[in-house]
């Protein structure tokens, strides 16, 4: 059986892929910093914006590229 790639070349937008693994790097870098700074949050700050500890501590610990 012969395999073929689900795209030819002429099809091949080489500008749009970059532009996603662009933004895709982007969300993640973002993520990670967003999860860094929830697990520094004090309880005042968590009590505020209605997660508990372990909910907090749990999202920070995920890694970048789960959402």
């Amino acid at each position: 059986m012969i395999r073929t790639l689900p795209f030819t070349i002429i099809t091949f937008d080489f500008r749009k892929t970059l532009t996603n693994m662009a933004m895709t790097l982007y969300q993640w870098q973002v993520r990670a910093e967003q999860r860094r700074h929830l697990g520094e949050l004090d309880q005042y700050a968590l009590d505020d914006i209605g997660i508990s500890r372990g909910q907090a501590k749990a999202e920070a610990r995920k890694p970048f590229f789960r959402t």
